[in-house]
C-alpha cells in the first residue's frame, strides 16, 4: 500500500504532465493561427500596394509586379523553421 506523500508525488506527476500536454496543444494550435494569420495579412499587403508606383523608391522594390510572392514565400518559411526549432528543441528538454 502506497504512503499519502506517495500518492500526493504521483498526483503531482500526473497534474504536471496534463499541463504540459494542454500547452503543446495550444502551442499547435496558435501556430496555426498565426500562420492564417500571416497569409491574411500578406494577401492584403499584396493587393493595396499593386498600385503604388515604385519608381524612385529603393525599399519598394519588393512590393513590385511579383517579388510579391518571394517575400510571402521567405516569411512563410521563416515561420515554419521556427516552429520546427521550437518543437524540437521542447522535445530534447522533456526527454531529459
Amino acid at each position: 500500500m502506497r504512503t499519502s506523500e506517495e500518492r500526493i508525488a504521483a498526483l503531482h506527476v500526473k497534474a504536471r504532465q496534463l499541463s504540459e500536454k494542454r500547452a503543446l496543444k495550444m502551442y499547435g494550435c496558435l501556430s496555426a493561427l498565426l500562420f492564417l494569420l500571416l497569409l491574411q495579412v500578406f494577401s492584403r499587403i499584396s493587393i493595396s500596394f499593386q498600385t503604388i508606383p515604385t519608381d524612385g523608391f529603393t525599399g519598394t522594390s519588393l512590393f513590385g509586379e511579383n517579388a510579391g510572392a518571394y517575400v510571402l514565400v521567405a516569411v512563410i518559411s521563416f515561420v515554419l523553421a521556427v516552429c520546427i526549432t521550437v518543437y524540437c528543441l521542447k522535445r530534447r528538454t522533456d526527454r531529459s
